[in-house]
Parts: C-alpha cells; sequence; structure tokens
C-alpha cells in the first residue's frame, strides 16, 4: 500500500503529464491523414430501349505533415508540404452482361503550404478544441483512359488522356479537437472545408471506331485548357508532438 507522500507525488507527477499548456517558442511537430475515403456505388437503368447498369468506385487519401512554433501561448503558425492520391473507376454494363462503359482516372498532387492554429482557452488538461487556416498550394498531374460504346453500338470511343504539371491552389478552414496522451503529445480529430482551384493542360488521342468497316474511323487529338474549381468536407486524423522551447 502506497504511503500518503509517495500517493500524492504520484498524482502531482500524473497531472504534470496531462498540462496541456504552451509557451511562446514551442514547437509543435506532426501528420495528418486526411480525406481518407472509399466509395462504391452502383446505378440501374431501365426504358423501352433496354436496361443498363454503372458502377463507380474510387478512393483517395492525402499525407500532411508539419511543422509549427508558438507565437504565443495559443497561437502556432507553420508550414506543411501535402502529398495526395486519388483513383476512380467507372464500369458499364448491358443486360446482356456486355461492357460499353469503362473509365480509369488517377490523379495526384504535392504541394507546399501553411497554417496558423488557435487553440481556444479551456480548464480541461486532456483535451483542447482549436481552429485551423490552411493554405498551400502546387504541382499536379493525372492520367485517364477507357472507352465508352455509342447506345445501338454503331461506334466507339476510345481515348487516352495524360496532363502533368498542373497548378493548384487549396485554402479552408478546420475545426478539432486535441486529445492529449502525455504533456507532450496528442491524437488530433478534425472537420473542415477546403476550396480548390486546379489550371490543368490534358493531352491525348480519342478514337472513334466504327464497327461498319466500310465507314472510316475517325483519330483525333485531344490538347485542350480546363481549369476546375472544387468545394470539398474534409475529415482526418492527426498526431503531433510538442516540444519545449530551450
Amino acid at each position: 500500500m502506497l504511503k500518503k507522500p509517495a500517493f500524492v507525488a504520484l498524482v502531482l507527477a500524473f497531472s504534470a503529464t496531462l498540462n496541456a499548456q504552451f509557451k511562446k517558442g514551442d514547437r509543435m511537430v506532426g501528420v495528418s491523414v486526411g480525406s481518407v475515403f472509399f466509395n462504391s456505388n452502383s446505378t440501374d437503368f431501365s426504358s423501352s430501349a433496354g436496361s443498363s447498369s454503372t458502377s463507380n468506385t474510387n478512393y483517395g487519401v492525402s499525407l500532411i505533415p508539419s511543422m509549427g512554433w508558438f507565437t504565443t501561448s495559443n497561437i502556432a503558425i507553420g508550414v506543411s508540404p501535402s502529398f495526395n492520391y486519388t483513383k476512380q473507376k467507372q464500369l458499364g454494363k448491358s443486360a446482356a452482361g456486355n461492357t460499353y462503359l469503362k473509365d480509369e482516372t488517377s490523379q495526384f498532387s504535392f504541394g507546399i503550404g501553411g497554417f496558423t492554429r488557435y487553440y481556444f482557452a479551456g480548464t480541461s488538461n486532456k483535451t483542447r478544441f482549436f481552429g485551423q487556416y490552411n493554405l498551400s498550394l502546387g504541382l499536379s498531374g493525372s492520367k485517364s483512359e477507357g472507352f465508352e460504346y455509342e447506345t445501338l453500338g454503331v461506334y466507339v470511343d476510345r481515348y487516352n488522356r495524360k496532363s502533368s504539371g498542373d497548378l493548384f491552389v487549396n485554402t479552408g478552414l478546420t475545426f478539432g479537437v486535441s486529445k492529449f496522451l502525455a504533456n507532450h503529445n496528442s491524437l488530433d480529430f478534425y472537420i473542415g472545408y477546403t476550396f480548390s482551384y486546379t489550371s490543368s493542360n490534358p493531352k491525348g488521342t480519342t478514337l472513334r471506331d466504327y464497327s461498319d468497316p466500310a465507314t472510316g474511323d475517325i483519330n483525333q487529338t485531344v490538347d485542350y485548357k480546363q481549369k476546375i474549381t472544387g468545394h470539398n468536407v474534409v475529415l482526418g486524423v492527426g498526431y503531433q508532438v510538442f516540444l519545449e522551447k530551450k
């Protein structure tokens, strides 16, 4: 059985490990895994002309390491490179089981950005709520290939497109909670909104292949510019290590 002085010392030591307080000059180093998702859905279509079905599968993940410095006891600013990858598959089948549509698209990006995090004041030593503003920019690329048959099967369009060196900008806000495992590390759980803008220049080929051998096929070169804006809900989890100022 612990004696009273030893018990008091143990309680004080444990409380110290959960004292989630920061000072100017402290650092935070961590990594966040955001937008981890996997979606799979299917659509059945029927009319007097016939019936068909399509299925979609897509997944993606973003890995965001970060390093920040506390400018006050509640505010940290820092830098955060980002790595993102997404892939989507679409498949369409007729009632007879024939594949009339197939598309595979993959995208990747690398960027560098900054953030400002504000920890709200709280009385709990185990949890702290925070809000964070993020801004990043970088380069991305994509690849898309597949085919789609015309409704009556008169021809099939086959395509292959690639894009590299695309410019993107992302900005948004997240809100979350830090669950402190000890004084120097925590798990973050957050939700947020991100606005994205991408400027790209896809290039490739498109072949319209007619089923009738007497009809000449049409081969075209694809080269166009596009601008894409997006509105995204972000869910994520992160791990942070806090280093005291020496």
